[in-house]
């Protein structure tokens, strides 16, 4: 009786043969099978890799985790169907490899069918992109900062230039509001700088088990003086809620979101808090929700980036939400934004709790 596939047989030694991609197979950690494009990517003819030890072809730090990923692939345990790792090639020259692993029979024994893409050029292309990407964003940066401190600095010099001029006038009470004004201009200055120095903290994350009801009472408490009287605070939080979370930056992005929300409410609404666990994705998530303005649909792409901002000069430095978004990333989490124009706003804050 003629075997399946056997007509086929050579249409597939073929496919596989010309493949772009990198094929072999590993039993037993030697590699009993390879196509032209494995041996390519490594800088040997076919011949020379059959017999070799797989991890022969993988960087000596990434050894440990191909290794692991493979035991798993063969006992059926759960592991990464798609991954990055760096490979060595015949002459030491290290390349970036995309590799897939899939366990199959091989002549009656567990064996490992992998295929493989070198991504070395396209690595290299994206790092490109990514330097030029942050040159671009550190000129705006810099040229926010100079905007934002140039303004305040301009309004001094003008007060001071206007003193000077009127020192013999004999108006105190001019003279008086126009160093009440620097007074003001420098204070504002002095807050941009410690924008500055938030926006660029590093400090390590003390993340722990913490009750998040408490950081939303302290949160509340530290801005209570500067939430009106007009404006109702909804907060629905279990007062025992828990979350693995740094309390001191979750403070503090809780204050940045409600000071947004209080501001988009100049003639008064509701500012609501929640927070949920969400089991399927292993998160804590919280929102801070308000009824004020809302955010034009075309400003919601900016509201991150660095001195974006709608409000008046006095009203912000425009890193409020920059220094936010910066925090949520340093934990793992992701922050989305939902508006309307005249329907309000809602901040989800998602932080990861493995």
């Amino acid at each position: 009786m003629e075997k399946p596939f056997s007509k086929s047989e050579p249409t597939f030694r073929s496919l596989v043969e010309n493949s772009l991609t990198g094929i072999y197979i590993n039993l037993k950690e030697r590699i009993v099978f390879a196509n032209k494009r494995f041996a390519d990517i490594f800088g040997y003819a076919v011949d020379e890799v059959i017999g070799m030890n797989y991890l022969e072809f993988v960087h000596p730090e990434d050894r440990q985790k191909v290794e692991e990923i493979h035991r798993k692939r063969l006992n059926d345990e759960s592991a990464p169907p798609e991954y990055e790792s760096r490979g060595l090639t015949k002459h030491g020259r290290t390349v970036w490899i995309n590799r897939r692993n899939t366990r199959i029979e091989y002549e009656g024994k567990p064996a490992i069918l992998g295929n493989m893409a070198d991504i070395t050029q396209h690595k290299r292309l994206r790092e490109k992109l990514l330097q030029m990407e942050k040159l671009a964003s550190l000129g705006t940066f810099t040229a926010g900062v100079a905007h934002e401190l140039n303004n305040p600095l301009n309004n001094i010099s003008s007060s001071l230039q206007i003193i000077l001029e009127e020192w013999d006038s004999g108006d105190d009470e001019f003279k008086k509001s126009l160093l009440h004004d620097v007074e003001n201009q420098v204070e504002r200055g002095q807050n941009i700088i410690k924008a500055l120095f938030d926006f660029s903290r590093t400090d390590e994350l003390d993340v722990q088990s913490v009750n998040f009801h408490d950081v939303v009472t302290q949160a509340v408490k530290t801005i209570q003086d500067r939430i009106p009287e007009n404006i109702h605070l909804d907060i629905q939080v279990p007062e025992d809620s828990q979350a693995h979370l740094s309390y001191e930056h979750v403070q503090q992005v809780l204050i940045n979101l409600m000071l947004n929300a209080v501001q988009a409410m100049e003639d008064g609404g509701t500012l609501r808090i929640s927070a949920h666990h969400e089991p399927a994705e292993n998160c804590f998530c919280f929102e801070v929700g308000d009824t004020g303005k809302g955010i034009a649909e075309e400003a919601l792409n900016k509201i991150f980036d660095p001195f974006y901002t709608t409000k008046e000069p006095s009203k912000g430095t425009g890193l409020g939400l920059s220094i936010t978004h910066g925090i949520v990333q340093q934990h793992g989490g992701r922050i989305d934004a939902a508006s309307r124009p005249g329907e309000g706003a809602v901040f989800t804050v998602c932080l990861p709790q493995s």
